[in-house]
């Protein structure tokens, strides 16, 4: 099979999807999962009355453990098909990928398997948070 071929294939395998659509699906469930967020905020500070970085940071939390949860329990996915990269960039995306690679190596065991797997897919995401929020913390305590 030569590459004309192949690209052939391509086409009349995978559907071509609408950019715009996709977009506004983002946009919008991107949105509901801020809106989301803010009332975790608002919930936490109304009960354990913590001040806003503490209940921003019980916010990042439960929504880290319940897209692990959604993940392991097979419903993360099917609801990602639908809202698109609008839960991929919170931190409910962070967990997807975490509890995935765990997922997906656990018949190895938990050293060699989840252990060594767990961050493979979201060690850039933490490498390069670090590493920008280092940068930019240098930045701002130039300026201050």
């Amino acid at each position: 099979m030569n590459n004309k071929e192949y690209d052939e294939l391509i086409k009349q395998t995978i559907k071509e999807e609408n950019v715009s659509r996709n977009m506004l699906i983002s946009f919008i469930s991107g949105g509901f999962m801020g809106v989301i967020g803010q009332l975790f905020v608002e919930v936490f500070m109304e009960i354990t009355n913590c001040s806003l970085s503490d209940a921003y940071l019980f916010t990042f939390m439960a929504l880290i453990v319940i897209g692990s949860i959604l993940t392991g329990l097979g419903v993360f996915d099917k609801v990602l098909s639908v809202c698109k990269c609008g839960l991929i960039v919170p931190s409910t995306g962070f967990a997807n990928t975490m509890t995935s690679s765990a997922m997906d190596s656990k018949s190895e065991g938990f050293v060699k398997g989840v252990g060594a797997t767990i961050f493979k897919l979201t060690g850039s995401i933490i490498l390069y948070g670090v590493l920008f929020g280092v940068i930019f913390g240098f930045i701002r305590s130039m300026i201050l």
